[in-house]
């Protein structure tokens, strides 16, 4: 792999020695490439054997777990693995800054304003190491200056890729100060054209001041503005602007996990909170009698719609609206709730919704967690009304790093 002289970057292009995505080096072992370790954050796990990795994040579930009484006893079994232990990431968010005269695309060193470049970075698809080697130069041929939060200046903010694995395609979002971008439009058609595979170039307008990432304004500056990937049986629809899992092999694997651990036998009505574009709804709704789902995001829930249609999932009812309020206005109107799915943000579900949650009175939930600490605090005031954890399972969404998501399951 040859250096480039200007920035000390690899050129993933040229790198006829990088393994394909999860190439085995054995004994379970997996062999990764990594020119900004141990400077880049993101992956502190990358030179950790992946048995070990396993181990640790079982032992971060289980030591979050520990500072609750009521989790005494729960037993956290072996993290589920990846299928995919590099190159596995479908959404990757850059921050863009210029130093030195060159484009920097990365991560924020801790605690400062400065950025690791990670352009050649192991865990994201080929691809997107390559159209983001080609955008940096393209970014300074066509003088988009990048922003700086200290004094407000510049223009370009962050870059998001996503990529569908299904369809080998890419959409790539810009995040601007401003929405006045003049070069939007040349620098979405010499994408396209260097890689047909990007087939949709969006704008994400963030009028803010500071570092806070995306805005509310979207718009298209050439292509689709939608991705699909397909998920098991799914086929999901992403807009720009919607959560969508980092990574789709290990996606399925914890949707077919939830759907199991339902058990549903066609009777049930299932209420399944903070839903997204409804992956979760759609796999137990194959299963249920009814879905009822709700997401804060209006765009989410447009599109949970869109694509229960798509995948002719017509027992579904998605309703837009902050989660605690919507439980709060449905106490007379909801049917017998069955089974209940909350798959909260990293701060877990709010006090208000979990207050709410508990007055429907479902016999069994599904927990499904980013965030261990959080988790365990939900987990620990379920069972103080009453709840009990039957089952448990970690899943390793993202391998190299320190995050596990994990599947808990509670009856009453």
């Amino acid at each position: 792999m040859k250096r480039n002289s200007n920035h000390g970057l690899l050129s993933p292009a040229r790198d006829k020695r990088e393994k394909p995505v999860g190439a085995a080096r054995g004994s379970g072992e997996y062999e990764a490439h990594c020119p900004h370790y141990p400077n880049c954050v993101g992956c502190p796990f990358i030179k950790v054997p992946y048995p070990e990795q396993l181990l640790r994040k079982r032992e971060i579930v289980r030591r979050a777990f520990a500072e609750y009484a009521s989790l005494t006893g729960v037993e956290v079994p072996t993290v589920a693995p990846s299928p995919e232990r590099l190159g596995y990431r479908a959404r990757v968010k850059l921050v863009v800054r210029r130093h030195r005269g060159e484009i920097a695309t990365g991560l924020y060193v801790p605690q400062s304003h400065s950025v690791i470049d990670i352009s050649a970075c192991p865990v994201h698809p080929r691809p997107v190491n390559q159209v983001l080697f080609y955008l940096k130069k393209k970014i300074l041929e066509l003088d988009i200056l990048p922003y700086d939060e200290r004094d407000d200046s510049g223009e370009l903010r962050y870059l998001d890729f996503r990529y569908s694995f299904a369809r080998k395609e890419m959409s790539v979002t810009l995040v601007t100060r401003h929405r006045s971008l003049p070069q939007g439009g040349l620098l979405a058609d010499a994408l396209h054209h260097r890689f047909p595979f990007v087939t949709g170039v969006i704008q994400n307008i963030n009028e803010q001041r500071g570092n806070v990432i995306w805005g509310d304004s979207y718009r298209s500056l050439g292509g689709r503005d939608t991705l699909m990937e397909r998920i098991g049986d799914l086929k999901l629809v992403f807009p720009a602007g919607v959560f969508s899992q980092a990574n789709p092999f290990t996606a399925r694997k914890l949707y077919e996990h939830v759907r199991g651990l339902a058990d549903l036998q066609g009777v049930e009505t299932v209420l399944d909170l903070y839903c997204g574009v409804g992956p979760i709804s759609l796999y137990l709704a194959t299963a249920a009698r009814q879905v009822w789902a709700v997401d804060d995001s209006e765009l989410s829930i447009t599109t949970a719609k869109q694509n229960a249609r798509r995948n002719g999932r017509g027992n579904c009812r998605f309703i837009a609206g902050d989660v605690a309020a919507t439980l709060a206005q449905w106490r007379q109107s909801l049917p017998k709730i069955d089974l209940i799915v909350v798959n909260p943000p990293r701060k877990g579900v709010q006090a208000e919704a979990l207050s709410e949650l508990l007055q429907i009175g479902a016999r069994q939930l599904i927990y499904v967690s980013c965030e261990p600490k959080s988790l365990a605090r939900d987990l620990d005031k379920l069972a103080q009304q009453g709840y009990r954890v039957t089952r448990v399972q970690p899943f390793d969404m993202f391998p190299q790093t320190e995050e596990v998501e994990t599947v808990v399951k509670l009856e009453r």
